[in-house]
């Protein structure tokens, strides 16, 4: 009778034990987890933000910008511009309008000039000669220059650095303040300007296709005459 009470209070205690020891194990456990995820909480990086409103195609500098901190698991890290990045931020140009506070994304800036010693180059031009706005920064375009000295291509293939920011967020924007930016050669830019102030600018998507084969609206024939007709008459009388 002892020996058996005795054998039952050890299985009781070996019980008791391993519950016990797989609760503690289980604590342990939740507390790592819960320390952890709260490290990730407290875990910040430095970004940029806009310190102030910042227009599409606006040279940028320090002063532009300010730091702000994010939870550094946020999936929109990525995309931001970090705060390490200041110094290189200077002499880029904004592809889009930048509200006060408002995060920079990495697609919101590039480089003045663009590959190739190309200029960035922005001008006005008629939503409607445009594609019906349908480009998208990256896109490329010819430009046509309809002019009182003839119809002809000024510039080939030339990448698109910026657009309205109406144009990214899908709005339709007023034909009077809608604008582009190029990246273009130096007489490209010449020949462009020529045509905003003494002509009409057309932009063409181009972007993927093959060379152009016409460069110019070859001039009406301008011989001068009689048509046969009256020439015929002339001879029989």
């Amino acid at each position: 009778m002892g020996s058996t009470r005795e054998a039952f209070g050890r299985r009781v205690k070996a019980r008791f034990g391993t519950a016990h020891l797989v609760a503690v194990v289980a604590g342990l456990l939740t507390a790592l987890l819960l320390l952890s995820w709260t490290r990730g909480q407290d875990q910040v990086v430095p970004v940029l933000v806009a310190a102030e409103d910042i227009r599409a195609g606006a040279l940028l500098d320090a002063a532009d910008v300010r730091m702000a901190e994010i939870t550094a698991d946020s999936p929109v890290v990525p995309a931001l511009l970090s705060g390490t990045e200041l110094d290189s931020l200077s002499g880029q140009v904004a592809t889009r309008s930048i509200a006060a506070d408002e995060p920079i994304l990495r697609s919101d800036v590039r480089p003045v000039v663009a590959e190739g010693g190309r200029r960035a180059m922005s001008f006005s031009v008629p939503q409607a000669n445009a594609v019906g706005g349908d480009l998208v920064v990256g896109d490329e375009v010819d430009v046509l220059v309809v002019s009182d000295e003839g119809t002809r291509f000024v510039a080939e293939n030339v990448p698109v650095l910026a657009l309205p920011q109406s144009v990214e967020s899908g709005l339709a924007a007023a034909a009077s303040s809608w604008w582009v930016v190029l990246a273009v050669e130096d007489i490209d830019a010449l020949e462009i300007a020529d045509g905003v102030e003494n002509g009409t600018i057309y932009l063409l998507r181009s972007t993927g296709t093959p060379a152009l084969s016409v460069k110019e609206l070859e001039p009406p024939d301008d011989t001068t005459g009689d048509p046969p007709e009256a020439a015929a008459g002339a001879e029989g009388r």
